[in-house]
């Protein structure tokens, strides 16, 4: 099947004028001499989205994939990075095929999952590894929590020194002995948890580090051989909006000052990635104190509007395109160029909406940027299919393809 498009694309970091050419899934040619359908709009890379918390398993009222990965598919995304601190944990071979079998009947997007450590299961990580790696795609290990009320999630620095993997460890950094139980959660896991724990993991050994939320911790990556990702979240919500989030207000790390967010927003250059960490709950959770935003529908078109008002750069892009791409080894994801799956995300730039979780996807049904302006997608492809138009969708689950072995 062949395919051509021409329009305003974002090529090689920057937006040119040209035509792609479409076969069998894969960009075989990108050119002015490309002929093709004029298209109304600026063609940019599906994004990935390398921490999500599909649920599903016994939290099937929070989400399940097929639920979340519709949520993805309507905010441009093209893959993500399922994270395994599942009910029950993905912390096994068996685990890890099971949830590998459900994304496979019911992902509209292409899927792949991390691997958990645990107290459990450190010693005999690199034996799971294998038996995964034989069949399945692992993009890393983790989100792997230096703090956590589960002691079997909590990992000690000692384990992480001593633990002899050749995959990715992705950390979860908030150290232990300066966090504190309490509502809002804000008041009693302070910034310099997080610092601490970066420090400490940096004396360690190199790390891509999860939802990072100061700025303190994020220089510090910067300047090692670690990488980082940055949430929505902490760069565009703070705990001003305490009041405005009506009690909804927990998430892991919280929310900063208004004034640590802003210099996030302003330094998020310094981060590698930004990525979601969709992490649905039901809104009786939430008022529970449950931590935990879902934001996969919403980080994309939030990001194309700020681009649009000129508020951040159209390099960002590449931040949850390209860079991830590359950092976990999505071979033939994250741009687009010759060789690489069409996956691609036309986002027409006049069409500015409202956020409203009455127009979302997941099953949390609930949102912390209700009211805030984005620009949704109005088409996606995935490897050369159009999967999406005008909010149509035009494939069934199970479209998605669970990432097997390279």
């Amino acid at each position: 099947m062949s395919v051509t498009l021409y329009g305003k694309v974002f090529y090689k970091g920057r937006i040119v004028e040209t035509g792609i050419e479409i076969e069998n899934g894969v960009i075989k040619k990108i050119g002015k001499s490309v002929g093709g359908r004029k298209v109304r709009g600026l063609i940019l890379p599906a994004s990935i989205d390398v921490h999500v918390h599909f649920r599903d398993f016994d939290e099937r009222d929070k989400e399940t994939i097929e639920t979340g990965s519709l949520a993805a598919l309507h905010g441009g995304v093209c893959l993500v990075v399922d994270q395994p601190n599942t009910k029950p944990l993905v912390d096994s071979f068996n685990a890890y095929k099971r949830r590998m079998e459900i994304a496979k009947r019911s992902s509209f997007v292409d899927y792949s999952l991390n691997l958990a450590l645990t107290n459990e299961n450190f010693e005999k990580i690199d034996e799971i590894v294998d038996r995964v790696e034989k069949r399945y795609f692992l993009p890393a290990i983790g989100e792997v929590f230096i703090q956590h009320n589960d002691k079997n999630l909590q990992i000690d620095y000692e384990v992480l020194k001593n633990l002899k993997t050749k995959k990715p460890i992705a950390i979860h950094a908030e150290d232990p002995e300066l966090v504190r139980d309490g509502f809002p959660n804000f008041k009693y896991r302070l910034p310099k948890a997080e610092i601490v724990a970066v420090k400490k993991c940096l004396s360690i050994g190199n790390y891509h580090f999860c939802h990072i939320s100061t700025f303190k911790a994020l220089k510090m990556i910067s300047e090692s051989n670690s990488t980082c990702e940055i949430a929505p979240h902490h760069f565009l919500l703070s705990t001003k909006d305490y009041e405005r989030l009506n009690g909804l207000i927990n998430v892991n790390p919280p929310l900063r000052d208004y004034e640590e967010s802003k210099t996030l927003l302003k330094n998020l250059c310094l981060a590698e990635v930004i990525a979601s960490d969709h992490a649905p709950h039901t809104v009786d959770d939430k008022i529970k104190g449950s931590p935990g935003f879902p934001g996969v529908e919403t980080l994309y078109p939030m990001l194309v509007y700020l681009i649009s008002k000129s508020i951040l750069d159209i390099s960002l892009i590449e931040k949850i395109t390209k860079n991830p791409a590359k950092i976990f080894g999505f071979k033939g994801y994250g741009e687009i160029e010759v060789g690489n799956y069409a996956n691609l995300a036309i986002f027409n730039l006049k069409r500015i909406e409202e956020i409203s979780c009455e127009k979302l996807h997941s099953k949390a049904n609930w949102t912390p940027f209700e009211g805030f302006k984005a620009i949704f997608p109005e088409k996606v492809y995935i490897r050369g299919v159009e999967v999406l138009n005008d909010g149509e969708i035009l494939i069934e689950k199970g479209f998605g393809r669970i990432l097997t072995k390279i």
